[in-house]
Parts: C-alpha cells; sequence; structure tokens
C-alpha cells in the first residue's frame, strides 16, 4: 500500500482537503453501504468516487427508482455498483446494518432516509454498530483559505452539550483521525471563553481537567492545551499581544468547542464566510457513517466520502481511548 511518506519514513501531514484524494488512491479499496440509495444528490456524491477507482458501493433501496437514477451517470457506475433492492426505509438501514457486521461494507452512508430511522438501526443495543463504552460523534476537517493546514472541528452536530468525559472520547477520536492524515502530534485546543480558568464556566473547568489530564499521560499522542479562546488557538500573533505561553501558540490542529451552539456556529461561519471547505463523518461506530446534508455542497459530499474511505482503511473508525482504561 502506498504511504504517504518522505524518503526519510516520516509521514506527511496531508495539508488540503484534494490531498486526501491522493491518499485514498494508496490506500486498499473500501466498500460503502447506502441506505435509501434513490437520492440524486446521493447518487451524484458517490458516483464520482466509484468511477474513478476509489471505491466499491452497495446501494440499497429501491432497484428499479435506482437504477433509473444510475442510468444518467456513466455506465460504469452501473457495472460496478451493487444493488440490494429493499422498499422498506426501517428494513434499509438494518440491512446496511447487517452488511457491516457480515463483512461486506466497511463504511455507511445515509441516503434518502430519516436521520431518526438511519441512526436507530446503527445505535440498537442488540444489533447495532456502537461498540461498548464508545460515542458517536461528529468530526469536520475543515479547509479554511486563510488557515495554512487543516482544521478538526468537534461536535458540530449530534452532541449538544457534552461533558468532560465525552469531550475527553471527542479528542481521542479526532486525534486518531489526525493521525490518519499524516498530523503526528496534533495540537488540540480546549475551546472556552478565555485564557483563564474560571469556576463560572464549565467549559474553563472542563479544560482545565482534560489538559491536566494529559500532563499525566492519560491522553497520549498530542499536544494539549486549554481552556483557550479561540482567537489564541489559532493566531500566534495574539498570543504575543497577550503575553500567552502556551504549547499550541495559535497553530491549532484540533479545536474542542464546548457545546454543539459554538462548534455549528464556527463550522458555518467558516463555511459561509471564510470559503472553507469541509469533509465530515460520524465515528465511535464500528466503521465510519457519512451524514450529509440536504444544504452541503456537491464538494464536502465528495470528500465527506473520501474522509470516510480513508479512516475506514486505517480501521480505526471505532478506537477511541477511553482515560477509564
Amino acid at each position: 500500500m502506498q504511504k504517504n511518506t518522505t524518503d526519510e519514513g516520516n509521514m506527511v501531514p496531508i495539508k488540503n482537503l484534494q490531498a486526501i484524494e491522493a491518499a485514498v488512491k494508496g490506500a486498499p479499496v473500501m466498500r460503502m453501504a447506502v441506505a435509501c440509495a434513490e437520492d440524486p444528490a446521493t447518487i451524484h456524491a458517490v458516483a464520482k468516487a466509484a468511477v474513478n477507482g476509489l471505491m466499491k458501493v452497495v446501494l440499497i433501496g429501491h432497484k428499479e427508482k435506482i437504477i433509473e437514477l444510475v442510468n444518467g451517470f456513466d455506465s460504469k457506475f452501473l457495472e460496478q455498483s451493487e444493488i440490494v433492492h429493499v422498499e422498506d426505509e426501517t428494513e434499509t438501514a438494518h440491512v446496511a446494518v447487517q452488511m457491516v457486521h457480515a463483512g461486506k461494507a466497511d463504511a455507511l452512508m445515509k441516503g434518502l432516509i430519516g436521520t431518526a430511522t438511519f441512526m436507530k438501526a446503527i445505535l440498537d443495543k442488540n444489533d447495532g454498530l456502537l461498540p461498548k463504552g464508545n460515542l458517536l460523534t461528529h468530526v469536520a476537517v475543515m479547509d479554511i483559505p486563510s488557515y495554512p493546514k487543516l482544521l478538526l472541528v468537534s461536535d458540530a452536530a449530534i452532541i449538544p452539550t457534552p461533558d468532560v468525559n465525552d469531550k475527553v472520547k471527542m479528542l481521542n477520536y479526532n486525534v486518531d483521525i489526525a493521525h490518519v492524515l499524516g498530523i503526528e502530534k496534533p495540537k488540540v485546543a480546549l475551546i472556552s471563553a478565555a485564557e483563564k480558568i474560571n469556576f463560572r464556566l464549565q467549559s474553563s473547568i472542563d479544560a482545565a481537567v482534560i489538559k491536566a489530564m494529559a500532563d499525566r499521560h492519560q491522553i497520549v499522542g498530542a499536544i494539549v492545551d486549554g481552556p483557550l479562546a479561540l482567537d489564541v488557538s489559532l493566531s500566534e500573533h495574539h498570543c504575543q499581544i497577550k503575553g500567552l505561553d502556551s504549547p499550541i501558540n495559535g497553530s491549532a490542529d484540533i479545536l474542542i468547542f464546548p457545546n454543539i451552539e459554538t462548534a455549528n456556529t464556527f463550522y458555518k461561519s467558516a463555511t459561509i464566510l471564510a470559503n472553507g471547505r469541509t469533509a465530515a463523518m460520524v465515528v465511535g461506530a464500528s466503521v465510519p457513517i457519512v451524514l450529509t446534508s440536504r444544504a452541503d455542497e456537491d464538494d464536502t459530499k465528495y470528500f465527506s466520502i473520501l474522509l470516510a474511505l480513508l479512516v475506514a482503511s486505517k480501521g480505526m473508525a471505532s478506537k477511541c481511548t477511553d482515560s477509564d482504561d
């Protein structure tokens, strides 16, 4: 397998979303199962990757409707795709989950199916895909023109108010993905309103606890600091102005936000106002999961698929270093 390394053997960090495509080309070909695939936007998103030989795809749903949509694309796509006929939406989610259990799918994607129905099958206690002790969380990998490298953001879509244990798991998932992207020692900023510990701000207290855990090697593989405001997390100049001595030094690779409101606001501000491009997925299950929104751009859907394939190829989808182990 082709690796993203220098001649000296060191990992070369992936610095933009386009480079993820090259990394996927050098990885083993993964198979993605799409639940309720009879959706033009979903078909368009997977067709590009499949036709380019970047993945194999199983389209689950109403066969006639899927074929009608697929015929509008490159004929190779239909030849390379497996179609599983299922008409019932709930059954479609169940079939997708069973394909993972049977080793026939390395990643999942939500098509024209209700999120609640899709997630119910994944979270089923007896037959789902969430290993004991794991946490489903959303990770966004952002390519922002004004920032010199990729920026990982969590959690902008799944967990409304993560507690300190949730944040530790979120952090570890993000660190694992950063390693997949070739970032050997990612800098993690634990976001709050300011750099000083404030007992009236739970985010400040949580950040101080998590930093102490990292200092005691309960969290490994990353440089962790907090509480930190957003400006000093992303700007060395702001660190200098404030006289802040932080190992992050305005060069964060990962931002762990205190709640879904702050993460979601940052995510949408960066994409709408700063022309940021994004790849995003849900991690914590036994395989990576792509949950695209109707409002997502085509590029977002495409790069989200590629990110999930890359993570699946590294076999780290459900990995999490639990602080209680």
